[in-house]
């Protein structure tokens, strides 16, 4: 027998697809990645509106020193049970515009003051609150060119239209706009209070800085130093209230992830 006429048999080769579990073991890497990569897009989102909001803050803090530079005094927010004045900030901001006002009766008298400087928990909760305070400051501050400048600074998406309360624009005779964080909710801005006195014993609380206490300052964070305090409701939307139900309650619990311009006070 020669060499030539002997068969070689080789083994034939047939195509071999993925088992069951090989399948299992492929898709969980694919979801593990995906969930990675997720995670780590999601946390650098955060990152990025954290710098916004922290870069939003630090410009509008500038801009406050530069108009009080500028008239020669810091500025004035009327309180809660203060007397009818000029102030920079009335504790009752009005635009009169239908729709956008909202005011309550506080302990039966006559005196009006926004609700919006209390919590969501009040039946006569006004919606507008804190955007009417930060409208007022931003309608201030541009008075002042070199403040002005600085606002012009802000990212421009932080800048919203200001709605009626049922959702509609305003007349087409007004135009307002209020700053909201990088997740759409309003900024509180809060305003200190004037250097406390020994006739304010038995009205208003003293606090730490030596100014009263106000109602923002109960509801949303302590002013230190005498100096205006920015907070958002963080990714929640949620303002919630520090002293609701002497902090166990939900709307206090929600107000624990708020982003401060700066840390507050102890209340």
């Amino acid at each position: 027998m020669t060499i030539s006429s002997v068969r070689l048999h080789r083994p034939s080769v047939r195509a071999r697809g993925f088992t069951l579990v090989e399948l299992v073991v492929v898709i969980g890497i694919i979801i593990a990645l995906l969930s990675l990569v997720l995670a780590v897009s999601t946390l650098l989102i955060q990152q990025n509106e954290g710098r916004q909001l922290e870069s939003a803050f630090a410009n509008l803090e500038t801009a406050i020193i530069e108009y009080e530079q500028a008239v020669g005094r810091p500025m004035t927010f009327q309180a809660y049970r203060e007397p009818v004045g000029a102030y920079d900030i009335p504790a009752n901001p009005q635009f009169g515009i239908s729709g956008l006002e909202g005011q309550y009766n506080a302990g039966g008298s006559s005196t009006t003051i926004n609700q919006g400087v209390l919590c969501s928990c009040s039946s006569n909760n006004d919606t507008h609150g804190w955007e009417k305070y930060v409208v007022q400051l931003m309608n201030l501050l541009v008075r002042t060119q070199s403040a002005e400048e600085i606002i012009a600074r802000l990212d421009p998406a932080l800048f919203v239209p200001v709605r009626l309360s049922n959702g509609q624009p305003l007349p087409s005779n007004q135009s307002l706009s209020t700053l909201v964080d990088p997740w759409g909710s309003a900024v509180a801005v809060v305003m200190p209070g004037r250097q406390w006195r020994e006739s304010d014993a038995g009205t208003f609380q003293q606090d730490a800085d030596g100014t009263i206490r106000t109602r923002m300052e109960e509801k949303a964070g302590i002013c230190r130093n005498g100096k205006v305090l920015f907070v958002s409701a963080g990714p929640d939307g949620d303002l919630g209230c520090l002293s609701c139900a002497g902090g166990n309650s939900p709307r206090y619990e929600a107000s624990l992830d708020n982003i401060y311009s700066y840390e507050p006070g102890n209340p």
